[in-house]
């Protein structure tokens, strides 16, 4: 009997200790404010209740390590929930991860940044123009390649800028990469993901494409904050849009680019390279895009997929303070100027 309580002792301290250090548990804003979990949670259900979103996945990063996640909400019109496993559309978060995939090609020597892609993969699709001959590697990863972001359904892919003359956001050329690197690999583009990326990032539950999986826990968008409609279910990967994932396996990614932001000759310090400005402070990288802020540099990338998903993740590099989230509205610009707030000064 004595050993029996003695047992329950001690497990009734265990306890009291996992739930004080969840009580305790703080993060550290960029101001230098101390915030515990219970103040993350009361922020994310004031945002989702004023912003209206029905489903969010989060996680929050300090010092290159999740401190803060959470997946909650609706993922459909039939008001289930969502829970640990629930997927969201990733949207233009593909890009980044893609682009990581591209540099690993490039230092195994499949291509060059500078290289004109016709060389590899002439594209039919422009190969009316002449200026296709100039687009390379660098210029699609840095947005410069003078295509639209994508072209209006049933009309041909046609120039809106020459290739390297400006910035402009463009899917198609990310697309056009997507085929040189499968054909120069002789792989499909899911296949040099999981490969290049996820395996190595230990990223699980992350697909480009339909399988039983997504179907099952891919939850639905709710077009321009209105309307739900049935997820995508995409029948081929897009190296631009095509990611299903949640803020936790996405998290490892953003953790493995902290860790190499202070490795020399790393990938993501390759792909750090300001190319050009887009706005005052901000420029496009190579994949990414980075700030210049009071709290150091900061890379982001945000994805919109039809107006039924967003998905954002940013990163200070110096502090190592970051966050991911993706729902299932949009209503992502609004609750990243909140987030950020938050982070900042705790407010």
């Amino acid at each position: 009997m004595k050993n029996l309580r003695t047992q329950l002792h001690l497990l009734l301290f265990f306890v009291l200790v996992v739930l004080s250090h969840k009580t305790i548990a703080q993060i550290k804003t960029l101001e230098g404010k101390n915030i515990t979990t219970s103040d993350v949670d009361k922020f994310i259900k004031k945002q989702m209740d004023s912003l209206e979103i029905p489903a969010i996945s989060i996680a929050i990063i300090e010092d290159g390590k999740i401190v803060y996640y959470q997946a909650s909400g609706i993922k459909n019109n039939e008001k289930q929930s969502i829970d640990t496993y629930s997927l969201f559309e990733a949207a233009s978060m593909t890009k980044p991860v893609f682009a990581y995939a591209v540099h690993k090609l490039i230092k195994k020597g499949f291509l060059d940044l500078d290289t004109p892609l016709y060389k590899y993969y002439p594209y039919e699709d422009i190969q009316y123009d002449d200026r296709n001959k100039l687009i390379t590697a660098r210029m699609v990863l840095s947005h410069t390649t003078g295509l639209p972001n994508w072209r209006e359904d049933g009309s041909k892919l046609a120039f809106i800028a020459n290739p390297g003359e400006k910035y402009g956001y463009s899917g198609e050329g990310y697309e056009y990469l997507g085929k040189v690197a499968a054909h120069l690999t002789n792989k499909k583009i899911e296949d040099i993901i999981e490969e290049e990326v996820f395996n190595p990032f230990d990223i699980k539950n992350s697909y480009l494409i339909k399988n039983k999986y997504v179907e099952e826990h891919l939850a639905d968008g709710l077009k321009d904050n209105k309307y739900w409609g049935k997820n995508q279910l995409w029948q081929q990967p897009g190296v631009a849009y095509s990611l299903c994932t949640e803020s936790k396996e996405y998290a490892k990614f953003i953790m493995a680019l902290i860790k190499e932001s202070d490795t020399p000759g790393s990938i993501f310090q390759d792909m750090a390279l300001p190319q050009l400005e887009t706005e005052p402070q901000k420029s496009i990288c190579l994949g990414i895009f980075c700030k210049k802020t009071p709290y150091g540099l900061k890379y982001s990338h945000s994805g919109n997929n039809n107006n039924r998903y967003n998905s954002n993740f940013e990163f200070y590099k110096d502090s190592k303070i970051g966050f991911v989230f993706f729902m299932n509205c949009h209503k992502g610009l609004e609750f990243t100027k909140r987030l950020n707030d938050f982070l900042i000064n705790g407010k």
